[in-house]
């Protein structure tokens, strides 16, 4: 979804989502915390919104929400089997900053594609 937001592609940011919430919804969730609920639930409300909408506005000021949520979930687990970087643009969100997940080190940023495509900086690695 990220690289989806990086090209501006609003079509494949909902292909992208639904990919996504698709494989978020088949995870047993049994044994999560009641924290890692809350996040787990709010992530698919935030998929399922970027999956309904075109309008890339729109597509990222959800997708603000979903890292937020997401972030926090992931962290909670004691182990991952691949490197997460944890990714960070202080002009997001209006200038009040917004992160997102990458697997990729290098910086990318989902929030204004092109026009400030390496704007951001790894905040922390998962």
């Amino acid at each position: 979804m990220r690289d989806a937001l990086v090209a501006s592609d609003a079509g494949r940011t909902v292909v992208s989502a639904k990919a996504a919430l698709e494989a978020l919804n088949a995870i047993p969730t049994s044994n999560l915390g009641k924290m890692e609920q809350e996040h787990f639930n709010a992530s698919v409300i935030m998929l399922e919104a970027i999956a309904a909408k075109t309008n890339l506005n729109n597509q990222r000021s959800h997708f603000v929400l979903l890292n937020e949520h997401l972030v926090a979930l992931v962290s909670a687990f004691s182990t991952l089997e691949n490197t997460l970087y944890v990714q960070q643009c202080p002009m997001a969100n209006n200038n009040q900053g917004a992160v997102w997940l990458s697997i990729e080190k290098d910086i990318r940023n989902p929030y204004f594609g092109a026009a400030m495509l390496k704007c951001g900086s790894t905040i922390k690695s998962l």
